[in-house]
């Protein structure tokens, strides 16, 4: 028997993105082809499906009871970037 527990998210993100219909691209190809904007999904451009990670990371984070994030990346990185932004909004310290 396997017991899944609930996981805990933060809203973060700004869904549901939008999705756009690339006219002429569609009209050359002959097909129906459309964009989704995940660009959107959060407070920068470089967001993705970052924000989406950083809202159950951060909600598992806030139930266990953390008030500090630690994360690391390559200079001008857009996870750690997004990572500080979120943190921030939740009111959790970062470590970067």
């Amino acid at each position: 028997m396997t017991v899944c527990k609930q996981l805990l998210k933060e809203k973060l993100g700004f869904f549901p993105t939008p999705v756009h219909r690339l006219d002429r691209l569609s009209k050359q190809l002959g097909i129906n082809l459309y964009l989704k904007r995940d660009d959107f999904t959060g407070p920068n451009l470089f967001s993705g499906n970052k924000i989406r990670k950083l809202e159950y990371l951060l909600g598992d984070a806030r139930q266990k009871g953390a008030d500090t994030v630690i994360t690391f990346g390559a200079t001008q990185s857009n996870h750690v970037m997004e990572t500080a932004v979120a943190a921030n909004r939740l009111g959790l310290n970062t470590i970067l």
